[in-house]
């Protein structure tokens, strides 16, 4: 039998491993990211949020492809 990480600790770690690999992408695609929106991202601990949000990223030209507002300002997670 398998058992999956499934303490707060071990879903805060996979949370913050999320966050570093979405603002990773963001960064390789050339997406600027303001001060509020990658602290907004670091703080996100739903793990089904930020993996929607880096499968957005993958091929996003600016914060709106990601998280779908005029703003460009992310839902919180």
């Amino acid at each position: 039998m398998t058992y999956r990480y499934r303490s707060e600790y071990a879903q805060m770690l996979r949370a913050e491993g999320e966050a570093k690999v979405l603002l990773m992408i963001l960064d390789g695609r050339g997406v600027v990211i303001p001060d509020e929106v990658r602290r907004r991202i670091t703080s996100c601990t739903d793990t089904t949020v930020l993996e929607a949000w880096c499968e957005r990223a993958v091929h996003a030209t600016s914060l709106t492809d990601i998280f779908g507002t005029d703003d460009e300002q992310p839902e919180q997670g």
